[in-house]
């Protein structure tokens, strides 16, 4: 019962995402809305892990599932995949190098601004 609750909740979450695009038009999914909501709960403190924890891993054990109507499409599309398949592997090159190069220049300035807190405060 208790995962059940649990899932109700972190539905809960998706629901206030989606319903918080819809009300200020935002470009962002409702979905990503209701994790950085989330998110932010968890950061704070606000709401602990342990409260959603047995459903988050009901949703991970069964994660590989929700994977099985892509990899089936995958292969129903095979002739598109090799016709325009490079196209798909350039954009998803692309992403992960732009993803990498933005990641590292966060991390890189957020360790200075530490580094330089920490030097005038000592």
């Amino acid at each position: 019962m208790q995962v059940i609750i649990q899932i109700l909740i972190l539905c809960l979450f998706y629901e206030a995402g989606k319903w918080i695009a819809d009300l200020f038009t935002l470009p962002i999914p409702g979905s990503i809305i209701g994790m950085l909501l989330l998110f932010t709960l968890l950061i704070t403190g606000t709401i602990k892990e342990k409260l959603l924890l047995e459903g988050a891993n009901f949703f991970l054990k069964y994660f590989s599932f929700y994977f099985l109507p892509l990899s089936v499409s995958a292969i129903m599309l095979g002739p598109y995949l090799l016709q325009y398949g490079w196209r798909l592997v350039f954009i998803l090159a692309a992403s992960v190098f732009a993803g990498f190069i933005a990641t590292s220049l966060w991390v890189q300035g957020f360790i200075q601004m530490k580094e330089k807190n920490y030097d005038q405060s000592h």
